[in-house]
């Protein structure tokens, strides 16, 4: 068995096409699981994923997303991710939410800007500061323009949710999603619905982080010409704190259809769009194909 900083081997395989050796391991406190991928590429790549399933449209995975990266345990400052778009050497630097996990990568040539970008990122998703004014700011909060005015809903997530639901491909999208999975997390908007995301609450918000956002629920990679060693070292600094818990983040089949269903929904379309009369998708719910080896 071999084990380095605090990692086990579990499998190692050659990749030609990469030309690279792909070592996968497992962290023995935490059950963490890490695929390292050495090589003389100098785009060095890191990313860390967790599995954050929705269990309504309130967009709490996205909010998340957004808000982990707004300050945290050792870099408390207003925008630690604006700071490093200005100011990194960074070849990539972002975070996407899916339907079913939430991912933070990051890249660069630079071996120290690298190593930089990893633990501002690691810091942040497991140790940030998540506070009422963050939760308000980048999900929602209330707001009136003047005193007479009424008040409105605002927030980051909100206000770019209320884009993506004015665009009409954006929500047959969505909509043809949540009719053919409408009994697990894919029937619900990771992203958030307008309507529903001013149901969040608080206390739901720092739940998602206690439950999700924990290393025994991450997948973690490495790719580049970077020490693999170090690799390990660095991950294993942030891992250590951590004990191993059951996370349940899996996702349930969905069930089949008996029989064919007819779902109608409604969008808006602006002046430039009055020759839209409708939109229509045709979709099938297939069973579940696994190639085992």
């Amino acid at each position: 068995m071999t084990i380095i900083h605090g990692f086990e081997l579990t499998r190692e395989q050659d990749i030609p096409e990469l030309k690279t050796r792909a070592f996968l391991y497992e962290h023995l406190k935490t059950g963490a699981k890490l695929l390292s991928l050495p090589n003389e590429d100098e785009n060095k790549v890191f990313g860390i994923t967790f599995r954050t399933p929705p269990s309504d449209s309130t967009g709490l995975p996205h909010i998340l997303e957004h808000s982990v990266l707004c300050g945290s345990r050792t870099y408390p400052v207003k925008g630690p991710f604006v700071e490093l778009l200005k100011g990194s050497l960074k070849t990539f630097l972002n975070a996407m939410t899916y339907p079913d996990k939430t991912c933070y990568p990051v890249a660069s040539q630079n071996l120290q800007d690298f190593y930089n970008l990893i633990d501002v990122y690691l810091d942040a998703v497991f140790y940030p500061l998540l506070t009422p004014f963050i939760f308000q700011q980048e999900g929602w909060h209330y707001e009136m323009e003047r005193q007479e005015a009424p008040l409105r809903y605002k927030g980051v997530v909100f206000n770019e949710m209320k884009g993506a639901y004015s665009s009409p491909d954006a929500l047959i999208s969505e909509y043809s999603l949540r009719s053919l999975f409408p009994d697990n997390a894919y029937g619900f908007d990771s992203g958030g619905d307008p309507r529903h995301i001013p149901d969040l609450t608080y206390e739901q918000f720092k739940g998602f982080h206690g439950r999700y956002y924990h290393p025994s629920n991450s997948r973690i990679w490495f790719y580049g010409d970077d020490d693999p060693e170090k690799r390990l070292s660095i991950v294993n600094e942030y891992l250590k704190g951590f004990e191993r818990v059951e996370v349940d983040s899996m996702i349930r089949l969905q069930k089949p259809f008996e029989e064919p269903r007819r779902i109608i929904r409604s969008f808006a379309a602006g002046a430039d769009e009055s020759d839209l009369r409708g939109m229509i998708t045709l979709n099938w719910l297939l069973p579940e194909a696994l190639t085992v080896n």
